[in-house]
């Protein structure tokens, strides 16, 4: 009840066949679909009139019906949603509500988690962004988004005695939820469609995310911890090295090594390298996840505490992996190189304890904490793929008795997903065109763009070939030169790109079979405009 009579806040639907205005009877929004390029007016303009509402029934996503597999596209696919409802009192004849009326509007999008299918706001708690909070009962759903329009939560007398038992309670924290803004269509579009009409751009796609200070850091469980640690520190599976690997020194070059090592059979040279492969992709793993050798950060403690046997002497199997990693992983050596660094194999793989296992853990959880904080960013507000997502919306309306204005809530949408910015949307794709290249035109296309080069990139690119990358003999510069500045021009650089994008996919085809499908090339109609021409100089 608002003042002497109820207020009716629901979405607003049109009829195909004469474009009349139809109220949805359980109160959902509408979600229309425009791909218009200034599709506010052009909504508008369709909205203010029979023929124009006609139209825009043909726009509409969702009425308000449940549906599977209800989705709605990004802005990125040139695709935006809009929300419409109508205001009317709850009388004898439906009169719309008087626009003077509305103090204020908005509209929210709640998720609904994914795992433990409660409904969630995307909430600000005194300035900082604390992500999606849940909405544990009728009464947080239904409550203002403002904490400064709402009433107690505890409401038994004054301000200061509310205060007072909202603390020994236990209120919830004043969270403010998102809001996005409603607007009233014009007086003449309102008229003309016999009812007060709001709308408003639904957000399917942001840039806010979790604050720093509110952020929940990322972080392995256990599971995933032992799972990448394993094999070779597991008390499960465990490692046993070769006979024909232990006791020897191996550099980077260690395939070669090992194919021309006769003491080991040509039968199981093909075994010994593969068992070094995964001994240095354990290493990349050590570094890459955990920093595992930075004595600040890293296991280097925790794998000391282990010991690798060496014949009659053992080593801290930190130390040793910390070499071991600096041979193969960090330093690239020539092959033709006598002075190349070396790491001597152990003679054998320790058998850890559970105890062991469990304090490498522990020293994993803190060193990977690190890692994902630093490479992982804050949590996005549409971050979650498998994520459902529902529009509410809600206006303020004046009373006459003076009390501040009384929110009233349309019920939630239907829930929908968000399409992901890879897939396809419903417009044709954006046509680039190339430059027609040939050995005349070619001299027009100038620079139009231009780089910094150091100089030691310079000299990179100026004194090898192609083929020296290819053969791993190509020589750095001695960068004491000058830097450079070289022009290209970007038409050029998109043909460059798109031969060599035609090549890449023309290969990798073996694999995913995809050309028939990501690749479709049809002539261009004899009635298109023809791409421009270069003129030759």
């Amino acid at each position: 009840m608002v003042g002497d009579h109820p207020i009716l806040f629901r979405g607003l639907d049109f009829d195909k066949g004469s474009g009349r205005p139809m109220p949805v009877q359980d109160k959902r929004p509408v979600l229309v679909e425009r791909t218009d390029e200034d599709f506010i007016s052009a909504f508008l303009g369709e909205l203010g009139s029979d023929e124009g509402r006609k139209l825009l029934a043909g726009t509409v996503r969702n009425a308000g019906q449940r549906v599977q597999g209800l989705k709605l596209y990004q802005p990125v696919h040139r695709s935006f949603h809009l929300a419409v409802f109508e205001a009317a009192c709850d009388v004898f004849g439906e009169p719309r509500l008087d626009p003077a009326k509305i103090e204020s509007t908005g509209l929210v999008v709640r998720r609904i988690n994914p795992q433990t299918k409660k409904t969630e706001g995307w909430m600000k708690l005194r300035g900082e962004v604390h992500g999606w909070v849940p909405l544990e009962d009728a009464r947080e759903l239904d409550r203002d988004p403002d904490p400064a329009r709402r009433g107690a939560a505890f409401p038994v007398g004054p301000p200061q005695l509310n205060a007072l038992v909202e603390n020994a309670l236990g209120a919830s924290p004043p969270y403010e939820e998102s809001v996005s803004l409603l607007f009233v269509a014009p007086p003449h579009v309102c008229a003309a469609a016999q009812r007060t009409v709001l709308y408003g751009l639904v957000p399917v796609a942001s840039s806010e995310a979790v604050s720093n200070k509110a952020a929940q850091p990322h972080r392995y469980d256990e599971q995933e911890l032992r799972e990448l640690l394993a094999p070779y520190f597991s008390d499960a599976v465990g490692v046993e090295l070769m006979k024909e690997l232990t006791g020897k020194r191996y550099s980077f070059h260690y395939a070669d090594e090992i194919n021309a090592d006769m003491e080991i059979p040509a039968a199981k040279r093909p075994l010994a390298e593969k068992q070094l492969d995964q001994f240095v992709a354990m290493l990349r793993k050590l570094i890459s996840i955990f920093n595992a050798f930075d004595p600040k950060e890293g296991l280097l403690p925790a794998l000391n505490r282990l010991r690798l046997d060496y014949g009659g002497t053992s080593r801290p199997m930190g130390t040793a992996l910390a070499e071991a990693a600096e041979v193969f992983v960090l330093e690239h050596s020539d092959k033709a190189d006598r002075n190349k660094k070396t790491f001597l194999m152990p003679r054998s793989w320790p058998r850890l304890s559970k105890a062991d296992v469990a304090d490498l853990v522990r020293a994993a959880s803190s060193a990977s904490l690190n890692r994902l904080q630093k490479l992982l960013p804050q949590r996005g507000r549409f971050d979650n793929a498998d994520a459902l997502y529902e529009v509410r919306g809600f206006i303020r309306v004046r009373r006459d008795d003076g009390c501040p204005p009384a929110i009233v809530w349309s019920t939630p949408s239907p829930p929908f997903e968000i399409a992901p910015w890879f897939e396809n949307g419903r417009l044709p794709p954006v046509q680039v065109a190339l430059p027609p290249v040939t050995r005349k035109s070619v001299r027009s296309l100038l620079p139009n763009v231009t780089f910094q080069v150091p100089r030691n990139v310079f000299d990179l690119l100026s004194i090898n070939k192609p083929k020296d990358f290819l053969e791993e003999k190509a020589k750095t510069g001695d960068g004491d030169g000058v830097d450079w500045i070289c022009g290209f021009n970007i038409p050029i650089i998109t043909l460059c790109a798109f031969i060599v994008l035609s090549i890449f996919l023309a290969l990798l085809n073996i694999i995913f079979w995809w050309l028939p499908f990501i690749k479709i090339c049809i002539p261009l109609p004899r009635s298109m405009p023809r791409p421009p021409q270069i003129r030759t100089p």
